[in-house]
C-alpha cells in the first residue's frame, strides 16, 4: 500500500511537470503582426504584437527590410497589458522598391518575424466631409479620407451608440475618421477617453457577420479624435461603436425651443399690456 502511494505521488508529480512544460512551449514569449499582407505607397503599415514577460523600460525593437536595406526602425513601448503597436507610413525615399518587406521585432533575447508585399502604385483615395443626420436636429460633419474604396454612407444608431459606414472596398487600404467630440465619442463616467469598438463585415448588415477588429488614433484633441482603421479587400460595412451620440434633441432644435418660447414671451406681454393698460 505504501509503495503504490509512492507511484501514484511521482506519477501526478511527473504529469504535472509535463502539462507545465508543454504550457510552457505552447506560450509564445514575443508575437509579431501586420494589418495587411500587401500595401501599397501612402499606406499606413501597422506592426502589433504582445510580449508574454514585461521588462521594465525595455521596448520592443521593430525593424522593416527590403532585402538588405533598412527601411524603418523605431523603438515602441509596451503597454501595461503587454501588448504594442506602431503605424509606418509606407511613403518617402525608403519606399521606392516593389517586392517582399521583411517586419522583425527584437524584445530581451527573443526575435521574431514576418513579411508582406509592397508595391509602388498609389491606391485610389476619397477624402471629404460627410454629414450624418440627426433625429430632429440636423446633421452633423464626419471628416473621413479613404483608400483602396469608397465611403457610399453613414448613418447613426442611437440605441448602440455608434455610427454604420457602408462602404465599397476593391483593395487593401486605410479608412481615416475625424470624429467631433461634441456629437460622437467614448469616454468613461469621468471624461476620459476610452477605446472605440470597430466592427466589420464583408457582406450582410446582421450581427452574426461582423468581426472586430484592430485600429490605430493617430490624432486627439479637445474637439476630435482621429482614427484609422485598416481596410482589405471585400470589406463592406464598418460600425464604430462609442459610449455617446448627440442627444435627439440637440442643440439646434434647443435654439429654435428657445427662440419659439422667447417669442411667446413677448406675444404674451404684449396681449397682457393691450388688455390691462
Amino acid at each position: 500500500m505504501y509503495n503504490n502511494k509512492i507511484f501514484y505521488l511521482i506519477f501526478t508529480l511527473a504529469l504535472t511537470i509535463s502539462i507545465t512544460i508543454h504550457a510552457a512551449e505552447a506560450a509564445e514569449p514575443l508575437t509579431l503582426s501586420v494589418s495587411n499582407d500587401i500595401y501599397y505607397a501612402g499606406d499606413y503599415v501597422v506592426v502589433f504584437g504582445q510580449v508574454d514577460t514585461i521588462f521594465e523600460n525595455m521596448p520592443v525593437i521593430i525593424r522593416i527590410h527590403h532585402e538588405s536595406n533598412l527601411v524603418e526602425v523605431a523603438q515602441v513601448e509596451v503597454a501595461k497589458d503587454g501588448t504594442y503597436v506602431k503605424s509606418f507610413n509606407a511613403s518617402g525615399g525608403q519606399w521606392v522598391n516593389e517586392g517582399i518587406y521583411q517586419v522583425s521585432a527584437v524584445y530581451s533575447t527573443q526575435t521574431t518575424e514576418k513579411t508582406f508585399e509592397f508595391f509602388g502604385k498609389m491606391a485610389d483615395t476619397d477624402s471629404a466631409a460627410y454629414p450624418v443626420n440627426i433625429p430632429n436636429s440636423g446633421t452633423f460633419n464626419v471628416g473621413y479620407t479613404i483608400t483602396g474604396g469608397d465611403l457610399n454612407q453613414i448613418t447613426m444608431n442611437k440605441d448602440r451608440n455608434s455610427l454604420l459606414l457602408d462602404t465599397t472596398i476593391v483593395s487593401n487600404g486605410n479608412l481615416i475618421l475625424k470624429l467631433p467630440r461634441e456629437s460622437f465619442d467614448s469616454q468613461t463616467g469621468n471624461t476620459e477617453d476610452e477605446i472605440f469598438i470597430i466592427l466589420i463585415s464583408k457582406g450582410a448588415n446582421t450581427p452574426e457577420s461582423f468581426e472586430q477588429v484592430q485600429y490605430e488614433e493617430v490624432g486627439t484633441s479637445s474637439e476630435y479624435r482621429t482614427i484609422r482603421i485598416p481596410l482589405e479587400d471585400g470589406d463592406r460595412f464598418i460600425e464604430v461603436v462609442g459610449t455617446y451620440v448627440i442627444p435627439e434633441f440637440g442643440s439646434i432644435v434647443m435654439m429654435i425651443l428657445l427662440a419659439a418660447t422667447a417669442s411667446a414671451i413677448i406675444i404674451s406681454k404684449s396681449k397682457f399690456s393691450i388688455k390691462y393698460n
